[in-house]
């Protein structure tokens, strides 16, 4: 599965299928522009474009593909609606959901239990919609993992559908 082979992946590098970009290409308006800034080799990128999804800007603290420049993913500045598949690895996913979760739009690529984590209960507040996977297949060989997962669409301003823990 991701989480557990992330072990073994130490980027936590797992190229979005396009079983999991489809289902949210086909819920964003026509010709959504975004930021990818966890593009590795623009595997997203690409899935989204077949929809008529414009990126305007890609970018991975560690490139892979042709027109993906190098930068990490909390140095960005830029404005827009953030759509990426990040590592799930707590220590490279809280500096990210810190700097955009409250600043920024994101439709982020999840497992579904992580709402359930307590240290996910400050994020979790600005959830408004979430739209279910299942099982995805990371390592291209079709068949799916053992965790469910969803697009989790991250407000602005706080939306309370999933509520802190006390």
């Amino acid at each position: 599965t991701r989480t557990d082979s992330a072990v073994t992946n130490s980027r936590n590098l797992w190229p979005t299928p396009l079983k999991a970009a489809a289902p949210l290409a086909r819920i964003l308006p026509p010709f959504t522009t975004y930021v990818e800034p966890c593009a590795a080799a623009g595997q997203l990128i690409g899935h989204l474009g077949r929809f008529g999804h414009v990126c305007v800007d890609a970018f991975d603290i560690d490139p892979c593909g042709p027109g993906i420049r190098k930068q990490d993913a909390v140095d960005d500045t830029g404005v827009g609606l953030v759509i990426t598949n990040p590592p799930y690895a707590w220590h490279m996913l809280q500096p990210m959901l810190d700097h955009w979760v409250g600043r920024r739009e994101c439709w982020l690529l999840l497992p579904w239990d992580m709402t359930c984590n307590v240290r996910m209960s400050p994020y979790a507040v600005h959830i408004d919609r979430i739209l279910p996977l299942g099982r995805v297949s990371w390592m291209g060989n079709g068949k799916a993992g053992m965790d469910n997962s969803g697009w989790f669409h991250f407000r602005i301003e706080p939306q309370n559908m999933v509520l802190p823990r006390a």
